[in-house]
């Protein structure tokens, strides 16, 4: 009991944290990878939901939610964020109430994600950049200060997936009078490596996916974005689309 109380209470606060965590992402599963190229010197806070295209627009429990923040410097640009599915932050404040009912299965993904843009940029309309990062799930069982061996005595599935995305992304900026709009693309590579499986791992991975979106920045201190993200694997196609938000100073221009 008292495990599910701990891991209930951590939850709640990382996924608080999440929003304002200081830290460009690598992905949230059910969510884009936003990988606009086109950035500017500043710092970001950043708010955005989504989820896979076979469950809809109505937001439900497979809606996922991430928060975090952008750092960029010149043409380098970091970000973090911590996501999770609307239904863990409803399993996350049962785990307080209820700690009985708490599932175990929750979890919040943590990504990182690096930008380098080495062509375009400033007053140039074209950015073109390389990007690379990492995601991997936080889990109740971690959150509860258990080994993977005890979690697994307790019947707790351990296994988690490290997501490597490496990819270019291309952005056009598009002036619009007093406004303008930012277009992007994104093909990249994204390898899946799977961990705390004991002698039963899966091989290793990797999957072709693109993306494409587009961010209207305002008055350069908010901007709202949207994206899709596509890709197949052993032939079934995945996708997901994505919106969001952002405040700050710098960033998108």
């Amino acid at each position: 009991m008292r495990m599910t109380k701990r891991a209930g209470s951590a939850l709640v606060l990382l996924l608080l944290a999440g929003g304002a965590s200081a830290s460009l992402m690598a992905q949230t599963p059910g969510l884009p990878l936003f990988t606009n190229p086109r950035y500017a010197t500043g710092l970001r806070v950043h708010a955005d939901l989504g989820q896979p295209t076979d469950q809809g627009t109505a937001v439900g429990d497979q809606t996922v939610i991430q928060g975090g923040a952008s750092f960029v410097l010149g043409p380098v640009g970091v970000n973090a964020f911590v996501g999770t599915l609307r239904n863990s932050i409803k399993n996350a404040q049962t785990c307080q109430t209820t700690p009985t009912a708490c599932d175990t299965k929750t979890k919040v993904t943590a990504s990182a994600l690096a930008q380098l843009r080495f062509l375009g940029g400033g007053r140039a309309a074209h950015s073109v950049s390389a990007f690379g990062g990492a995601s991997y799930d936080v889990t109740a069982y971690d959150l509860a200060g258990l080994t993977p061996q005890q979690a697994a005595l307790l019947g707790i599935d351990t296994t988690k997936i490290l997501t490597i995305p490496v990819g270019l992304a291309l952005g056009y900026h598009i002036p619009l009078g007093v406004a303008s709009i930012n277009v992007w693309g994104a093909p990249r590579l994204t390898f899946f490596k799977a961990l705390n499986c004991g002698s039963a791992c899966p091989k290793s991975e990797s999957m072709f996916r693109w993306a494409v979106g587009a961010d209207i920045p305002i008055f350069r201190l908010f901007s709202v974005r949207a994206a899709y993200d596509s890709g197949s694997k052993n032939g079934v196609t995945t996708a997901s689309w994505g919106v969001g938000a952002s405040f700050g100073f710098g960033g998108m221009r």
